[in-house]
């Protein structure tokens, strides 16, 4: 920060390093828009309080000590990456090709049942000996996007389908939630505050994430925002666990 005194409206680019499970870094990249970002020192006072004739109730003697340090942030938008730490699970890359699929479903009338294949572009249901071709429209209906077929026809229904047929290739990320516990950052603010034009730098060393409030997939009243809120460690050869400049 400048050494003079001055008022902060600032905005910036907050990089994450998503630490391996041993402290190595992965690298920083960004990963979305932050909007808020608080770091703060935790503290509490202890205080002697004295019970004379004369200073009953007054204080004789205050330690104020630091109890941690912790960091809040949120989000409007953002990549697979920080999504799945809000959610403490993982993004894993979809690389599937177009192709053939085949499936082996038990038919339920009037209900969708998955066939664990998405987007398909054709869709053939059969018998379990593939002796019968069914008829879309008059024995089962399909949800090509979502890879699901409704028996029609209560003939059908427990009965085993064979399912084949092509499909799109898809890619992007895949949030497997609820499977990574304890999920630690490094952070590096690339900021400016916009009422001097100076830098602002913030530099977190090792943070851990948990999520805060909810996230809302259906709002409607605006773009909903991951918030998240953790503990800033200071790593071993560092006196501090985050520093400003």
């Amino acid at each position: 920060m400048q050494p003079d005194q001055q008022g902060i409206i600032a905005g910036g680019d907050l990089y994450f390093d998503f630490l391996t499970a041993a402290g190595a870094s992965t690298g920083f990249g960004l990963v979305g828009n932050a909007t808020k970002l608080v770091p703060k020192v935790e503290t509490e006072t202890l205080e002697n309080k004295l019970n004379g004739r004369d200073t009953l109730g007054q204080t004789g003697d205050s330690y104020t000590r630091i109890t941690g340090s912790s960091i809040s942030f949120s989000m409007n938008r953002y990549d697979p990456s920080i999504v799945a730490a809000f959610f403490m699970g993982s993004a894993v890359d979809i690389t599937a090709v177009a192709g053939a699929y085949t499936a082996t479903i038990t038919g339920i009338e009037d209900k969708w049942v998955p066939i664990e294949q998405i987007n398909l572009t054709t869709c053939v249901v059969k018998d379990a000996t593939d002796t019968t071709t069914y008829v879309e429209g008059t024995d089962y209906e399909v949800n090509l996007r979502m890879g699901m077929i409704r028996v029609l026809d209560f003939a059908l229904d427990g009965d085993l389908l064979h399912i084949s047929g092509t499909k799109e290739a898809a890619s992007g990320a895949k949030i497997t939630g609820a499977t990574s516990p304890v999920i630690n950052v490094g952070l590096y603010l690339d900021g400016k505050n916009y009422v001097s034009g100076s830098d602002i730098k913030l530099r977190v060393w090792k943070a851990q994430l948990r999520a805060e409030g909810d996230f809302d997939l259906l709002a409607q009243g605006g773009f909903p925002e991951l918030s998240f809120t953790g503990s800033m460690i200071t790593p071993t050869g560092k006196t501090w666990p985050f520093e400003i400049t």
